[in-house]
């Protein structure tokens, strides 16, 4: 019997897991909405671990500001589509990956497509795409789909995973009818990382935030956070454990050597998460008009 081109590629990871599971994730197929400095790398972290099928989402081309963090941000890739990069970098590594691209991005007519015969979806969209985040969410919810998803703070990361039966994205976030863009960028900020270990050292310029749209990123927190979301998309896959589903939420930051788990019980509804909303809301209320016009 021969040895194939793909048991070769993959045998290192034989050991970490079984024959047995590297045959399961050959067969898997994950949803990716988001090809930036998360994306890309959880994307070819997954590439690497041997899952051979994909459906892929980003609206975006490549541009001189994503090198200090995109893994497909080269000289060369400037002006190009990060589907189209990114597709063809993971074909370098894998040439029988089936890829379904989307180079529209997350879009209502389209996200059913996008995440109906994925096994797992990430969520690695840009921090500011709200509309589309949401879109996605509901098309999770409405085909039973498990979405995680991490952010890259300061030189931490977050994790978090949705899972069909569990907490919702809205209750966990405090999300409602009515709620303009603002209270939901709010609301989903402070529910990604209620430990707030970055705070201690990160440092946000609100008029830069406000009129970019853009904050602070660095590369190494984002190849965390990659590596963080592509270990439970395989725990998913494999069902090797359950997952640390909401109301859970996980954050590790190496500069600060601290790493932390906790149940946010309530989600934003808590009392503790209710007054840091306050808070917050007060400290941008000054930029909340700017925002509301960076919010995609």
């Amino acid at each position: 019997m021969t040895t194939s081109d793909y048991e070769r590629r993959f045998s290192r990871n034989i050991g970490v897991i079984s024959e047995d599971e590297q045959a399961r994730l050959r067969a898997s197929k994950v949803a990716v909405a988001g090809l930036g400095g998360l994306g890309g790398l959880t994307f070819m972290n997954l590439v690497r671990m041997g899952i051979n099928r994909f459906a892929v989402a980003d609206i975006d081309n490549f541009d001189i500001a994503n090198s200090n963090r995109q893994i497909g941000a080269t000289q060369s890739s400037y002006g190009q589509t990060k589907v189209g990069v990114m597709a063809a970098m993971a074909r370098d590594v894998n040439p029988d990956l089936e890829i379904q691209e989307f180079r529209q991005g997350v879009q209502p007519d389209a996200v059913d497509t996008l995440i109906e015969s994925a096994d797992v979806v990430v969520d690695s969209l840009d921090f500011f795409c709200l509309t589309a985040r949401r879109t996605l969410y509901a098309a999770c919810e409405r085909h039973h789909k498990t979405v995680i998803l991490s952010a890259p703070l300061g030189f931490s990361a977050t994790l978090h995973a949705f899972v069909p039966g569990q907490m919702s994205t809205a209750a966990y976030f405090g999300w409602r009818d009515g709620q303009d863009k603002f209270e939901q960028m709010l609301r989903f900020t402070l529910g990604m990382a209620p430990a707030g270990l970055h705070f201690k050292y990160l440092r946000f310029d609100k008029e830069k935030l406000a009129s970019r749209g853009t904050g602070p990123s660095i590369a190494s927190a984002c190849h965390l956070g990659s590596a963080m979301l592509a270990n439970e998309v395989l725990v998913a896959l494999l069902k090797r454990r359950p997952l640390f589903a909401a109301p859970w939420f996980s954050q590790f930051d190496p500069y600060t050597g601290v790493y932390v788990r906790r149940k946010l019980r309530f989600g934003n509804a808590g009392p503790l998460q209710r007054l840091k909303l306050a808070v917050a809301r007060r400290e941008f209320a000054d930029v909340r008009e700017q925002l509301l016009k960076v919010i995609k």
